[in-house]
């Protein structure tokens, strides 16, 4: 596990982070394939910016499941879910990272079926350490689509 612990957060702070970013994508998959996607070895393999992410936990994959993925060789994390409701809902809030970086940090996965397909919302919510000046303010427009455009990276998946 990386070094440095987590702020150990819940559910509220979905509601009460300084930064909580959703995104919802429709997608032309049913929530079982969109589900497999989630938890597979291949989700963000689209994003340059994840260069590597490794279960750590055994399949099946479950509450208290650990994932562990590195971006741009700067900052492994580890993701610990807890929640696991299988082509519901999983949520992980982040356990530990390589450097000094995030104070908290959840993400959450909803997936309701649609006309057609499923829709699938992503929430982030963040809290940098303290004294990192991390222009929270002036961020959230420039990830709000940027997360949006990352979410739906998943399709490449789903073909």
């Amino acid at each position: 596990m990386p070094a440095y612990p987590l702020r150990h957060v819940d559910d509220a702070f979905l509601k009460d982070a300084p930064l909580v970013i959703r995104s919802t994508v429709q997608l032309k998959a049913q929530p079982p394939q969109v589900w497999a996607a989630l938890g597979s070895d291949e989700m963000w393999s689209w994003l340059p910016l994840i260069d590597r992410l490794e279960w750590q936990s055994p399949r099946p994959h479950a509450v208290g499941s650990i994932r562990r993925l590195r971006m741009g060789r700067f900052l492994t994390i580890d993701e610990e879910f807890y929640r696991w409701d299988v082509e519901r809902r999983a949520t992980f809030r982040v356990a530990g990272q390589s450097r000094k970086v995030l104070d908290a940090l959840i993400e959450d996965f909803v997936l309701v079926p649609s006309e057609g397909g499923t829709e699938l919302t992503w929430t982030i919510a963040v809290s940098p350490l303290k004294g990192r000046g991390l222009p929270l303010g002036l961020l959230a427009p420039l990830l709000r689509p940027g997360n949006t455009v990352a979410i739906g990276g998943i399709k490449k998946l789903l073909r």
